[in-house]
C-alpha cells in the first residue's frame, strides 16, 4: 500500500474514533485510549519513516506537520488526562478532534499530492509498508502496555 493511501485511510479512521468516543453512550475511556494510540501511532511512523525522505526533497514541507504534531501531543496528554465524567473532558477531546480534522485536511490538500508527484511509485510503496509496519508494532504494543498496567495487582495473601 502506498504511503499516501495508508495515510488517508488512517485519517479516516481516526474520524471514526472521534465519533466513538465524542458519542454519549458505550465506553468513552476505551474508544478514547484507541483514538489516542492511533492518533500517536500514526504521528511517530509520519515522523519516523515519511518525513526523512521528504527533508530531503524539501526541507520546508514538513515544518508545519512538526509543529502541528507538537500541539497535538500537547492536547491528547490533556485528553487522557481528564476523567470523562469531568465537565471539561468533551470540550478538550473536540479541541483534539478540531486540530487533528484540520491538520488531515492539510495533509491531504498540500502535501499528499506533492509526495505523489515527487516520490516514485516503487518509493511511495516502500514507505507506506514502513509506517504501517511500525504503526501496527508501535500500536500493539500500547496495548499490550495499557493492558498489563491495568491488570488487577495481586497481593501476598491473594496468591
Amino acid at each position: 500500500m502506498k504511503a499516501t493511501q495508508l495515510l488517508k485511510g488512517q485519517h479516516r479512521e481516526a474520524e471514526r474514533l472521534f465519533d466513538l468516543a465524542l458519542s454519549t453512550t458505550g465506553d468513552v475511556r476505551g474508544a478514547t485510549d484507541e483514538l489516542t494510540k492511533h492518533l500517536l501511532a500514526h504521528m511517530l511512523a509520519e515522523q519516523v519513516v515519511l518525513f526523512p525522505e521528504l527533508l530531503a526533497i524539501e526541507p520546508d514541507l514538513i515544518g508545519g506537520a512538526c509543529e502541528e504534531h507538537t500541539v497535538t501531543r500537547f492536547e491528547i496528554r490533556r485528553v487522557v488526562g481528564t476523567a470523562p465524567e469531568d465537565p471539561s473532558f468533551k470540550a478538550r477531546l473536540a479541541t483534539l478532534r478540531e486540530l487533528v480534522t484540520r491538520h488531515a485536511e492539510e495533509e491531504e490538500r498540500d502535501l499528499l499530492p506533492r509526495i505523489e508527484a515527487e516520490l516514485t511509485e516503487d518509493t511511495n510503496e516502500r514507505l507506506g509498508r514502513q509506517m504501517l509496519e511500525l504503526f501496527e508494532a508501535l500500536v500493539a504494543h500500547s496495548r499490550r502496555h495499557h493492558a498489563s498496567s491495568h491488570a488487577p495487582l495481586r497481593t501476598a495473601r491473594a496468591a
